[in-house]
């Protein structure tokens, strides 16, 4: 058991889980009758695995908009894909992009949405069966957006707080919603205020991106008169439970303004490297005592999988490159993806390790491979972060319900979905009329 608790406790035990929520953690458990049983002997027990940024509605768009930087790649490609999507596609979308966390140990994500088709992802999540914070993506003006993303501020809002009161608690309690304005560039002073008020209102976060690129700092320099940070300011975001997405040019001018104020940052390092956007220094965000960093795939079209394990190796070889060996051990990247990426999502009392009271969300790696190998003296931690892929996983549950077994699901038809997926991208496709 790799518990990730706060004694960060490894040691050879059972957990029971009862009615989806963990029971007991440690030795020769006793099980109630009629339990179901997994054999982990020899295996290794984890959280599940936790994203803190996914566009599940772009996971159709694998491949589409390749070799182009973070505001072409928006323009050129994402914007007008995501403008020809229908309820449906972005339900099938949802169930391809659950698919890929799932299969890759992610239990818990969360989502930024879709300006239009956002209930189809949230049908997807439920029906996938994943844990998310989720949201309508919020977008009323900007340079090159198609008219089919731009809804005026009072509507746009409106939908987000039905959305709310649809979907806050829905899956026995597996989803909880956010309001999600995509970024600065995209959201007039309005929405941004009026996204402010509304979380106030109804207590829920807010998720965005922020300080992505240095393109994007220079256009709302330009077009705001001030930094990014400063426009949060003064729209009274920076007071809301505020998560942001990639936080790759967050330093001390940045943290000047927040001024001690909480935030959540989630790392994306395989987007930020490539849309060219630049190397988020772990290191220096970590050591803000008001920060709660987590790390994320974004979307299929900036990073071509959601493999978080995947992840994990990445951003430890970038802060080895960035900062020097050993200052980004993998035990602290393993606690992106799960305690203290349980923190960035908001959910550090439901997920994130194995501890009496939390939901039953567990993966289960087997690291008896060739790949993997490292028994006795290796930690754990290294062979995990630095080893494991996709191929190393052999159960995924949630809310106590295997939801993956050796590489396949129990709950959803792999072929089904593959195929409705390929069907909705053919006519989004023309529909977007796209080259």
């Amino acid at each position: 058991m790799v518990t990730m608790n706060p004694a960060r406790d490894v040691a050879e035990a059972d957990v029971l889980v009862s009615d989806g929520r963990i029971a007991a953690v440690g030795p020769d458990l006793d099980t109630p009758p009629a339990t179901r049983l997994l054999d982990a002997t020899g295996l290794h027990v984890l959280p599940g695995l936790i994203q803190g940024h996914v566009h599940l509605g772009q996971a159709l768009f694998r491949g589409l908009a390749e070799d182009r930087e973070l505001l072409a790649w928006l323009a050129d490609r994402i914007w007008p894909l995501e403008a020809a999507h229908t309820e449906e596609s972005a339900y099938w979308s949802g169930m391809l992009g659950a698919a890929d966390c799932l299969l890759g140990g992610t239990t818990t994500i969360q989502e930024i949405g879709l300006v239009r088709g956002m209930e189809g992802v949230f049908r997807a999540i439920r029906d996938g069966g994943l844990r998310a914070v989720a949201g309508k993506c919020l977008m009323d003006t900007g340079e090159r957006v198609p008219p089919g993303l731009l809804e005026e501020p009072g509507a746009a809002l409106a939908e987000t707080q039905a959305f709310h009161s649809a979907w806050e608690g829905a899956a026995g309690g597996r989803i909880t919603t956010a309001v999600c304005p995509r970024f600065i560039l995209s959201c007039s002073d309005a929405l941004w205020e009026g996204a402010a008020g509304l979380a106030g209102s109804l207590g829920i976060p807010v998720h965005t991106h922020l300080l992505e690129s240095p393109a994007e700092e220079e256009a709302v320099r330009a077009s705001r008169g001030m930094s990014q940070m400063e426009y949060l300011d003064r729209a009274g975001i920076l007071d809301t439970d505020l998560r942001i997405a990639h936080g790759v040019w967050f330093g001390e001018p940045a943290a000047s303004v927040l001024g001690g104020r909480p935030l959540k940052v989630v790392h994306c390092p395989s987007a930020n490297l490539k849309l060219g956007s630049g190397i988020a220094d772990l290191v220096y965000l970590r050591s803000l005592p008001n920060l709660a960093v987590g790390i994320g795939c974004d979307g299929a079209p900036c990073n071509n999988d959601l493999d978080i394990l995947e992840e994990m190796r990445l951003a430890a070889l970038l802060q080895a490159y960035k900062q020097g060996p050993g200052r980004m051990p993998a035990e602290s990247i393993l606690e992106l993806a799960t305690v203290e990426g349980a923190r960035a999502v908001g959910l550090e009392h439901e997920v994130g390790s194995l501890e009496p009271g939390k939901a039953g969300d567990i993966l289960v790696l087997d690291l008896n491979r060739p790949a993997t190998f490292g028994p006795g003296p290796v930690s754990v931690y290294d062979r995990v972060v630095y080893a494991a892929a996709r191929d190393a996983v052999r159960w995924v549950v949630v809310d106590g319900e295997i939801l993956v077994e050796s590489g396949a699901f129990r709950h959803v038809d792999r072929e089904a979905v593959m195929r409705r997926a390929a069907e909705e991208l053919a006519s989004l496709r023309e529909r977007a009329r796209l080259d």
